[in-house]
Protein backbone atom coordinates (compact mmCIF):
# COMPACT_ATOMS: atom_id res chain seq x y z
CA UNK A 1 0.00 0.00 0.00
CA UNK A 2 2.52 2.23 0.94
CA UNK A 3 5.06 1.15 -2.22
CA UNK A 4 3.32 3.51 -4.40
CA UNK A 5 3.98 6.69 -2.51
CA UNK A 6 7.56 8.51 -2.93
CA UNK A 7 8.99 10.10 -0.65
CA UNK A 8 9.24 13.41 -3.24
CA UNK A 9 4.81 12.86 -2.93
CA UNK A 10 5.06 12.75 1.31
CA UNK A 11 7.45 15.65 1.81
CA UNK A 12 4.71 17.38 -0.39
CA UNK A 13 2.05 16.61 1.30
CA UNK A 14 3.41 17.40 4.46
CA UNK A 15 4.48 20.62 3.62
CA UNK A 16 1.43 21.87 2.80
CA UNK A 17 -0.33 20.53 5.80
CA UNK A 18 2.03 22.22 8.11
CA UNK A 19 1.22 25.21 6.04
CA UNK A 20 -2.42 24.81 6.54
CA UNK A 21 -2.12 24.36 9.52
CA UNK A 22 0.31 27.51 10.54
CA UNK A 23 -2.09 29.10 8.20
CA UNK A 24 -5.40 28.51 10.46
CA UNK A 25 -3.19 29.13 13.72
CA UNK A 26 -2.30 32.77 12.48
CA UNK A 27 -5.85 33.37 11.52
CA UNK A 28 -7.18 32.11 14.55
CA UNK A 29 -5.05 33.44 17.34
CA UNK A 30 -3.03 36.01 15.48
CA UNK A 31 -6.01 37.80 12.93
CA UNK A 32 -5.67 41.38 14.94
CA UNK A 33 -1.63 41.61 14.82
CA UNK A 34 -1.69 40.33 11.25
CA UNK A 35 -4.49 43.16 10.07
CA UNK A 36 -2.16 45.95 12.35
CA UNK A 37 1.07 44.51 10.13
CA UNK A 38 -0.61 44.69 6.81
CA UNK A 39 -2.26 48.02 7.44
CA UNK A 40 0.91 49.52 8.80
CA UNK A 41 -0.47 50.39 12.46
CA UNK A 42 2.37 48.45 14.06
CA UNK A 43 5.92 47.59 13.00
CA UNK A 44 7.15 44.26 12.90
CA UNK A 45 10.41 44.13 15.40
CA UNK A 46 12.92 41.31 14.83
CA UNK A 47 14.55 41.08 18.26
CA UNK A 48 18.51 40.61 17.31
CA UNK A 49 20.87 38.10 18.84
CA UNK A 50 23.53 38.74 21.07
CA UNK A 51 27.22 39.10 19.30
CA UNK A 52 29.56 36.49 19.83
CA UNK A 53 33.19 37.14 21.54
CA UNK A 54 36.05 36.34 20.01
CA UNK A 55 35.69 32.95 21.91
CA UNK A 56 32.68 32.03 20.13
CA UNK A 57 30.98 32.31 23.49
CA UNK A 58 28.18 34.92 24.53
CA UNK A 59 29.60 37.68 26.19
CA UNK A 60 29.13 38.00 29.54
CA UNK A 61 28.58 41.00 32.14
CA UNK A 62 32.14 40.66 33.44
CA UNK A 63 34.02 40.55 29.76
CA UNK A 64 32.91 45.02 29.20
CA UNK A 65 31.55 43.80 25.85
CA UNK A 66 27.78 44.26 27.06
CA UNK A 67 26.50 48.27 26.23
CA UNK A 68 26.10 50.30 29.31
CA UNK A 69 22.65 50.62 29.21
CA UNK A 70 22.23 46.60 29.25
CA UNK A 71 23.57 46.00 32.40
CA UNK A 72 22.17 48.72 34.06
CA UNK A 73 18.70 47.52 32.87
CA UNK A 74 19.34 44.64 35.34
CA UNK A 75 19.69 46.71 38.06
CA UNK A 76 16.29 48.98 37.79
CA UNK A 77 14.01 48.50 40.33
CA UNK A 78 10.29 47.49 40.51
CA UNK A 79 9.61 51.21 41.42
CA UNK A 80 10.95 52.59 38.24
CA UNK A 81 9.40 50.02 36.66
CA UNK A 82 5.78 51.21 37.94
CA UNK A 83 6.70 55.16 37.20
CA UNK A 84 7.60 53.99 33.60
CA UNK A 85 4.63 52.06 33.37
CA UNK A 86 2.64 55.45 34.20
CA UNK A 87 4.64 57.74 32.41
CA UNK A 88 3.74 55.24 29.01
CA UNK A 89 0.09 55.22 29.82
CA UNK A 90 0.53 59.14 30.30
CA UNK A 91 2.22 59.45 27.04
CA UNK A 92 -0.17 57.66 25.25
CA UNK A 93 -3.04 59.53 25.87
CA UNK A 94 -1.19 63.01 25.76
CA UNK A 95 0.00 61.88 21.71
CA UNK A 96 -4.01 60.74 21.08
CA UNK A 97 -5.36 64.12 22.60
CA UNK A 98 -2.88 66.06 20.44
CA UNK A 99 -4.06 64.14 17.66
CA UNK A 100 -7.75 65.14 18.11
CA UNK A 101 -7.20 68.80 19.30
CA UNK A 102 -4.67 68.87 16.18
CA UNK A 103 -2.17 70.99 18.05
CA UNK A 104 0.68 72.70 16.71
CA UNK A 105 4.65 71.59 16.80
CA UNK A 106 6.03 73.98 19.23
CA UNK A 107 2.96 73.80 21.82
CA UNK A 108 2.75 69.97 22.02
CA UNK A 109 6.80 69.57 22.40
CA UNK A 110 5.68 71.99 25.17
CA UNK A 111 3.22 69.86 26.74
CA UNK A 112 5.27 67.15 26.48
CA UNK A 113 8.28 68.56 28.25
CA UNK A 114 5.77 69.33 30.69
CA UNK A 115 5.02 65.51 30.94
CA UNK A 116 8.54 64.76 31.00
CA UNK A 117 9.36 66.80 33.58
CA UNK A 118 7.50 65.04 36.59
CA UNK A 119 9.44 61.88 35.78
CA UNK A 120 13.32 63.00 36.64
CA UNK A 121 14.24 59.28 37.30
CA UNK A 122 12.98 58.26 33.87
CA UNK A 123 14.96 60.91 32.70
CA UNK A 124 18.55 59.84 34.53
CA UNK A 125 17.54 56.25 33.48
CA UNK A 126 18.81 53.64 30.80
CA UNK A 127 14.83 53.67 29.54
CA UNK A 128 14.95 56.88 28.30
CA UNK A 129 15.74 55.96 24.96
CA UNK A 130 13.03 53.42 25.13
CA UNK A 131 10.36 55.85 25.94
CA UNK A 132 11.96 58.29 23.39
CA UNK A 133 11.24 55.23 20.91
CA UNK A 134 7.49 54.91 21.49
CA UNK A 135 7.09 59.03 21.59
CA UNK A 136 8.65 58.80 18.10
CA UNK A 137 6.43 55.48 17.11
CA UNK A 138 3.37 56.96 18.58
CA UNK A 139 3.64 60.06 16.84
CA UNK A 140 3.73 58.54 13.51
CA UNK A 141 1.15 56.41 14.32
CA UNK A 142 -1.64 59.21 15.09
CA UNK A 143 0.45 61.40 12.90
CA UNK A 144 0.27 64.67 14.94
CA UNK A 145 3.62 65.62 15.15
CA UNK A 146 6.88 63.96 13.42
CA UNK A 147 9.89 63.49 15.83
CA UNK A 148 13.06 62.84 15.05
CA UNK A 149 15.15 61.30 17.76
CA UNK A 150 16.98 64.18 18.38
CA UNK A 151 13.82 66.61 18.87
CA UNK A 152 12.42 63.69 21.09
CA UNK A 153 15.95 64.14 23.11
CA UNK A 154 15.77 67.55 23.14
CA UNK A 155 12.56 67.63 24.75
CA UNK A 156 13.66 66.37 27.99
CA UNK A 157 16.47 69.45 28.56
CA UNK A 158 13.35 71.69 28.04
Amino acid sequence: MFTNISWTDYFITVTILLAIYYLFVGIRYYAEDMKDLLSGRRKLNLKTALPFNSKGEYPSSTDGNIHPSEASFEETTDKEFTELEHLIERLKALIADASRRKMIPQEFKQYLSLVLKEYPSVKNSSLRASVNELIISECEKYGTVTLTEDEADLVWKD
